[in-house]
């Protein structure tokens, strides 16, 4: 069963749910939709051992998405995946696999709102399909391992709202504009440990595109997502037996432009045109960690941010105390028993 979240009220019903505080039935009134949806699914799973060095492993997803008064949907998403070790250091490996969603979600500011957009598919609204194809080879070190990948994902069926659009109503039709996308990027990945110090590193250089007949004009254009460059590392190095302190930076490019500093939605000129500045941040911990038999103790401390840019988004998620310039310090203690 999905819900939209707004609710109808008769003029009788307003006065007798609201007897007496003296509010005004509104003009527009909230509009509340049920949804009643059956779905079920069947999950098929195989590993094959091809050779000594050669596996595979095969799955497929069925799914009937069937809900009440509209059209039935019945998905096939396989999976493939295929992995051969040449020699103990080595691992190459190949995946595919095929999704849909039967449920769209927008959000119509940098944090979430039960006013943004839920939407099951239902009517127009179709559900999105993608592909996912990835290549990658895994060197397995003396005290760590290094990994490097590269893949390709398409989607149909994607949701985005017009430019210049004021919503002022659940007339989601005349708002909402329906287009494709697609996705590829190169991964890095490096983990090493020594007797005190370990190291984690991480690159992703990503792309993500998206493109609607109704701006044919404009081609692919850089989806909400596009991300190009993101950048981790984490250094940690252990006091003791027991303890251990960290130090960490995470640097993102800045993510695609689609409300200005005033809550307006761009214009049709500017739509996923501009950008905000590359975010970084610089992390420190601090954890201990001591056993009792089977019992175990855990201390944290730290500071997020220590210094860098975080973005707005992340201001307003995970920020609710900070000190000068978005600094948060934390501190947890827990017991295993």
């Amino acid at each position: 069963m999905a819900d939209d979240g707004h609710e109808s009220y008769s003029e009788e019903e307003w006065d007798d749910t609201f007897p007496d505080y003296g509010f005004e039935m509104p003009q527009d009134r909230i509009v509340r939709n049920r949804e009643h949806i059956n779905q079920f699914s069947i999950f098929y799973d195989n590993n094959i051992r091809i050779t000594d060095n050669l596996h595979t492993q095969v799955g497929v997803h069925f799914v009937g998405y069937l809900p009440k008064g509209h059209k039935d949907y019945y998905s096939i998403q396989p999976r493939f995946s295929l992995r051969y070790t040449p020699t103990e250091n080595n691992l190459f490996y190949f995946n595919f696999s095929k999704m849909e969603q039967f449920y769209h979600y927008l959000r119509f500011s940098t944090i979430s709102l039960p006013t943004d957009f839920r939407m099951p598919s239902i009517g127009s609204y179709k559900p999105r399909e993608s592909e996912h194809y990835e290549i990658g080879w895994k060197h397995f070190l003396r005290s760590g391992f290094a990994e490097v990948s590269l893949y390709y994902k398409t989607r149909r069926n994607v949701l985005a709202i017009k430019p210049e659009t004021f919503i002022e109503d659940t007339s989601w039709d005349n708002y909402l504009m329906s287009g494709n996308g697609e996705s590829y990027g190169l991964k890095m990945y490096y983990f090493g440990d020594w007797k005190k110090w370990s190291l984690q590193a991480s690159y992703t250089y990503s792309r993500s595109k998206e493109w609607f007949a109704l701006l044919e004009d404009r081609g692919k254009m850089p989806s909400l997502y596009d991300i190009p460059h993101q950048l981790g590392c984490a250094l940690s190095y252990k006091l003791n037996r027991n303890s251990a302190f960290s130090a960490g930076i995470i640097m993102n490019s800045g993510k695609v432009i689609e409300i200005t500093d005033d809550w307006d939605l761009v214009s049709t000129d500017n739509f996923r045109k501009g950008r905000e500045k590359m975010n970084y941040r610089v992390d420190a911990g601090y954890v201990y960690r001591k056993s009792f038999g089977d019992n175990l103790l855990l201390l944290r401390l730290g500071l997020y941010n220590v210094v860098g840019n975080p973005s707005e988004e992340d201001i307003l998620n995970f920020y609710s105390v900070h000190w000068y310039n978005h600094c948060l310090p934390y501190a947890g203690i827990s017991f295993k028993f």
